[in-house]
This record gives C-alpha cells, sequence and structure tokens, in this order.
C-alpha cells in the first residue's frame, strides 16, 4: 500500500484529469474516505466497478444518484470517478 497522497500530487492529477486548475478541499477529504472504504474488499470492488463504466452507463449512474437525492453534473461524475480511480491507487 502506498503512503498517504499528498494534496499538491492529487491537485496535480485532478487537473490533468479535468483539463482545470483543480483545488478542491473537499474533493481531497473524499479521497481520504474512500481510501478507508476501499479497505474493505467488498466496497474495493464495487468502486473498481465504478471506474469501469461506460458513457452510457455513466449517465444510468448519474440517474440513479438523482433518484436519491444527488444531483450531479457529468462533469462532476466523470471527475467523481477521477477521485475513486486515484484512490484505489492508494489501496493496493
Amino acid at each position: 500500500m502506498k503512503k498517504r497522497p499528498t494534496k499538491k500530487a492529487f491537485y496535480e492529477y485532478m487537473s490533468i484529469r479535468s483539463n482545470r486548475n483543480f483545488k478542491e478541499s473537499s474533493a481531497y477529504d473524499m479521497l481520504l474516505e474512500l481510501i478507508v472504504h476501499a479497505r474493505d474488499e467488498k466496497h474495493f470492488m464495487d468502486l473498481a466497478e465504478l471506474t469501469l463504466m461506460n458513457k452510457t452507463d455513466r449517465l444510468i449512474y448519474r440517474n440513479k444518484l438523482a433518484c436519491e437525492g444527488v444531483e450531479m453534473t457529468p462533469i462532476q461524475v466523470d471527475e467523481y470517478l477521477a477521485v475513486v480511480e486515484y484512490a484505489l491507487e492508494y489501496t493496493v
């Protein structure tokens, strides 16, 4: 397992993935929570499956979240999944 990710490295990764200057501390907090959450094998697999979604699956996921009261734009879903991918790197 890798050491705890730094904010700087995370922001650099997210800036590349989102094509913008990314500096959202709430996303870093979410990253740390996901790392802890993903240490459980079942949760790890659930998160890993999220990262494999194609465009249609992401739309279905967005609709599912909306039904649960969580409204996200397509960009927000993409950024969330990028955070999940980064978190998974720190749990293997």
